[in-house]
């Protein structure tokens, strides 16, 4: 809110509110990186900014040429959506670059002298918001992961609470009973939770890195090597709970479960956990073991420019998704500028809006929470201003507490989110369109709906992501976990190298499975068929790089191979449980390994996870 308000009363002050208004939309930088770990933070950010500032520069010189606007706003659309998905940033994707865009090319026409101030305007609220997102480095630098790894604490007590109580449930006799029955129904739902929420810990570390040197010779700094010792930790524990889960191996018992939510209370409060229950080591014995390991299972740290090279992946959805939002926007562009519609920006920008921005929920899901908050926020406006105009100041601090409002509600209340900040449009806008804000707030109605109906549209030419790539992220994690397992079997160890390579392909195909039913016009359970595939890679790989020691034994290596490789062809022919993939698998499958038990369950997880994804039983 300070910076906000800084921000847009500074220049409205030195430079007028028409000026200051693109300072206000600087500052739409701070809806990005949230999540992120202060090293990583930062350069996104200036990444974002650059880009912010590029696109407004672009659609500022296509302003007047109707064709060169679509042209340059459907191209801003691709490129913006293919970078920050491909980066990962946090934050409602694209949305903004291209609201940015389409406000600069929908004004009338400037010269370089008044579009390089209004950049430059543009430059000083992303500035600010830039220092603002990093300001928390200087008090709790390693903040973002401690709430990662506190949250995975929690999901993961979530899940062994859940296994606790079906098993007193069992033993006081009520196990047919529907208290039995819904705790035993809550597992796998949790067990779920917990997978996403470690994930999401282990992103957050990996994040955290510097470059290729491992943060430098001295190695991590002494909190991140503490949080990584207890997610090691955690892993190995709810690879236990899914054991007991899966095949009925032994409970983690209710002190953990005690010690788990304990951990992540101390986390999050940036403090140190004691030891679990029963365990052998303290805290700084247990991180001198972990400080050998580091920094497994993560890969070997990718500079940003490296993961930009993903950007036209095969197995990666972002390129169909990405080609989706441009054609919307371009149609957009092109009716916004024929139509007689007061603000035509508002069109491109809803067809974009139904495509980006609502985390977790399908184009239509956006698309009623867009407009439903569209028509609440209009309504709410039109009746407080109605019969009074506000000045400039007035509107300063009207859109600085609703922009600082709608930054403290979730994410996932996009109804809401909208709602405060259609007065916030509604009154920057007023100032360049001086109509009147009810007749401004009724255009918004209408041309926010048709954009959104054609972003809708486009999701009915383009349908979600494409089978071949979700089809590709499976084949190639089986690949090269199936690379790193043969590897290890052979020589007794995996090469860093390999074991990034299975780690990275794993983490594609983790993105495809939360991309996919984001993506869809109508569920179509693809998500659902794939999430055992997710989980058996996952756990066979968890067993590759921190499992138990097995001596080399290179003609098992050679049959885990050949098993791999049948998989993953199978794979690259059909989605789970498809009749493609059926029939591509060899009868009979190459013999499963027999030189540690665990794997050769983990192996025929696998191989269920593929061919019956909807009894598959995993280990």
């Amino acid at each position: 809110m300070v910076v906000f308000g800084l921000s847009f009363g500074v220049v409205t002050a030195v430079a007028g509110i028409h000026n200051g208004i693109f300072a206000a939309m600087g500052c739409y930088v701070d809806a990005y990186g949230a999540r992120e770990p202060y090293p990583r933070r930062g350069p996104l950010l200036v990444i974002l900014s650059v880009l912010f500032l590029l696109a407004f520069a672009a659609g500022s010189a296509s302003a007047g040429d109707v064709w060169v606007m679509v042209g340059v706003l459907s191209t801003v659309a691709v490129l913006a959506t293919l970078l920050v998905r491909t980066l990962r940033m946090s934050g409602p994707g694209s949305y903004f670059v291209i609201l940015v865009a389409a406000l600069a090319a929908f004004l009338p026409p400037a010269g370089p002298s008044d579009t390089a101030v209004r950049v430059g305007c543009l430059a000083v609220g992303a500035g600010l918001s830039w220092a603002s997102a990093m300001s928390g480095w200087l008090s709790r630098p390693y903040a973002p992961e401690e709430r990662a790894v506190a949250a995975a604490f929690r999901s993961v007590a979530e899940f062994t609470r859940t296994q606790v109580d079906a098993a007193a449930a069992g033993r006081s006799g009520s196990g047919t009973g529907g208290t039995a029955t819904a705790a035993r129904g809550a597992a796998p739902a949790a067990g779920r939770n917990a997978y996403v929420a470690v994930h999401g810990a282990w992103v957050a570390l990996d994040s955290a890195r510097k470059g290729h040197g491992e943060e430098g010779a001295h190695g991590p700094a002494p909190r991140r090597m503490t949080l990584y010792t207890l997610m090691i930790r955690l892993e190995v524990l709810l690879d236990a709970a899914q054991d007991a889960t899966g095949r009925g191996g032994p409970r983690v018992s209710s002190d953990q479960v005690a010690w788990l939510r304990a951990t992540a209370t101390e986390i999050a409060a940036s403090r140190g956990p004691g030891p679990p229950p029963g365990g052998p080591q303290s805290p700084p014995e247990a991180v001198e073991a972990a400080r050998d390991l580091w920094p497994v299972p993560m890969p070997p740290r990718k500079s940003l420019l490296s993961e930009l090279r993903g950007l036209l992946s095969r197995s990666s959805p972002d390129l169909p998704v990405s080609l989706r939002i441009g054609l919307a926007v371009a149609v957009g562009t092109a009716l916004g500028a024929t139509l007689p519609l007061l603000h035509p920006a508002w069109v491109a920008v809803g067809a974009a809006a139904a495509l980006e921005g609502g985390p977790g929920q399908q184009p239509a899901q956006r698309a009623r929470a867009r407009f439903a908050g569209t028509l609440t926020g209009v309504g709410v406006t039109a009746l407080v201003f109605h019969f009074y105009e506000p000045g400039t100041w007035v509107t300063v601090a009207v859109v600085t507490v609703a922009h600082a409002v709608s930054r403290g509600v979730p994410r996932s209340a996009l109804f809401v989110r909208t709602m405060l900040s259609t007065p916030v449009a509604l009154l920057l806008v007023a100032t360049v369109v001086p109509v009147g804000l009810g007749r401004l707030a009724a255009f918004r109605l209408l041309d926010l709906t048709l954009g959104l109906v054609l972003g809708l549209a486009a999701t009915l030419l383009l349908t979600g992501v494409p089978e071949r790539r979700v089809r590709a992220a499976v084949s190639n994690a089986v690949t090269a976990t199936g690379t790193a397992v043969r590897e290890r079997l052979r020589t007794g160890t995996v090469l860093p190298a390999r074991e990034g390579e299975a780690w990275l392909r794993m983490a594609e195909l983790w993105d495809m499975h939360a991309a996919v039913p984001t993506e869809e016009v109508r569920p179509t359970g693809t998500a659902d068929r794939l999430w055992p595939a997710v989980l058996a890679v996952r756990r066979l790989l968890t067993w590759t790089v921190l499992g138990a020691p097995v001596p080399p034994a290179p003609d098992d290596a050679a049959r885990v191979g050949r098993h791999m490789d049948a998989l993953a062809r199978a794979a690259a022919a059909g989605l789970p449980g498809s009749p493609a993939l059926r029939e591509t698998l060899p009868e009979p499958l190459p013999s499963s390994p027999a030189p540690a038990p665990e794997l050769g369950r983990r192996l025929l997880a696998l191989e269920s996870a593929l061919v019956r994804p909807d009894q598959a039983r995993l280990p």
